[in-house]
């Protein structure tokens, strides 16, 4: 094995440290399934204490799985670099700064710190069917969450820190569209922990913003109803609320100059991905067209009050979105820049999706989406790993070959 004592300038960043464990990693992968499975059956008999049980199980091996599939990829590798020998060039955002201490400690330190984002997504999927009463379904949403091709970059490139900052306006994008009802402050401590954990808040807070649009008549109702809050009488009971939106508003005016540079940079590459061009992705959006068109024919539903129904609007509108950016990537509309935003409005469709189909009750009509996502990671990843040339490019499923405390950063 060769071992180069300076740090590479450039991807690929470690050339030592990986090996590759097809049959290990498929191993997990399938007792997730199984444990999906074991959800499954768990709340249909309401057995919650074994149910219950194969959540834990069921995060704990989504931590396992993609803290030790991401150990290969560029910024796990890089940043797990610099957190200890070049702090500067460490993620720059003020939440990672302040962590940093912590993440010197954590086991294969950015890579856990992956692996412990995507349990978060599987979290808020098994929390949405807990609230929306589709317990049985939980495992799935999780599996068809976190392991979708349209969340390649957040999931398997390693992108953690934005796809912290999506996961954390989640709540924010819920409430919006009347999915959740949620505690205003989670709500807003939500947003703030966004606005430090990546500098693409500032972009991705409007998207997050957009079923509130639906709403405008009546946000503009409530504000003028809560005038007195500014009256002095209201003050001392509402300063908390105050000082959280200028800190919030100081956050942002201090985040936008950061994101504009980072705009004009990305702008200035001539990278970009193509992983929404994929194959993959495309027949995951024909499943889910087709998932959509049997919940119609099962349910019924009337194409005219359909149309008029505002979660089936939200979902159309996310939808031209991901296609529009799509499209931006085919005919070379700035794709340096709209290819970094695919994931966060992916997100924001799936958990679209997920709703939908809880608001009609046709969960079997989701069997298509599973079915394309579980095919895309048998034949596409995990079967094709044990070719992966680990040290020579970057890839998930490239593992670290040694215990945490062995590894040379």
């Amino acid at each position: 094995m060769i071992i180069n004592p300076a740090f590479p300038l450039t991807a690929p960043f470690r050339i030592d440290q990986f090996m590759v464990a097809p049959q290990a990693m498929t191993s997990l992968f399938f007792a997730q399934g199984i444990l999906a499975i074991a959800i499954h059956w768990a709340g249909v008999q309401r057995r919650w204490y074994l149910w219950r049980a194969a959540v834990v199980l069921l995060l704990l091996l989504t931590l396992v799985f993609f803290t030790l599939g991401s150990w290969g990829t560029s910024d796990t590798t890089r940043f797990s670099h610099y957190l200890e020998w070049d702090p500067d060039r460490a993620p720059p955002e003020l939440l990672w700064r302040l962590l940093r201490p912590l993440l010197l400690w954590l086991p294969y330190r950015m890579a856990m710190v992956h692996g412990l984002v995507v349990s978060g997504y599987a979290a808020a999927a098994i929390l949405l069917a807990c609230t929306w009463r589709a317990r049985p379904w939980a495992g799935w949403w999780a599996l068809v969450l976190t392991c979708s091709p349209m969340l390649r970059g957040f999931m398997q490139n390693a992108h953690s820190r934005q796809a912290l900052a999506v996961l954390l306006l989640l709540s924010l994008l819920l409430q919006g569209a009347r999915l959740v009802q949620l505690d205003r402050r989670w709500v807003g401590l939500g947003i703030l922990f966004s606005a430090i954990s990546h500098n693409t808040f500032v972009l991705n807070l409007p998207i997050s913003l957009l079923p509130w649009l639906q709403r405008l008549p009546e946000v503009v109702s409530d504000l003028r109803q809560r005038r007195a809050l500014f009256r002095r009488s209201d003050l001392r009971r509402r300063w908390p609320l105050i000082v959280a939106l200028l800190i919030l508003l100081a956050l942002f005016l201090m985040a936008a100059p950061i994101a504009w540079d980072r705009l004009q940079d990305y702008s200035r590459e001539e990278y970009f991905n193509q992983y929404p061009l994929s194959r993959r992705v495309g027949r995951l959006q024909w499943a889910m067209a087709a998932g959509l068109l049997l919940a119609c024919l099962q349910r019924r539903l009337d194409p005219r009050r359909l149309l008029l129904c505002p979660l089936t609007q939200l979902l159309a509108g996310f939808g031209l979105i991901y296609i529009g950016i799509q499209q931006s990537i085919v005919y070379l509309w700035l794709p340096q820049v709209t290819c970094r935003f695919a994931d966060g409005v992916a997100v924001f469709l799936l958990i679209i999706y997920l709703s939908w189909l809880n608001r009609y009750r046709a969960y079997w009509c989701l069997l298509p989406v599973m079915y394309m996502t579980f095919q895309y990671w048998l034949e596409g990843r995990l079967l094709t790993s044990a070719s992966l040339e680990c040290g020579l490019d970057d890839n998930f499923l490239c593992l670290p070959d040694r215990w945490p405390w062995q590894v040379r950063y």
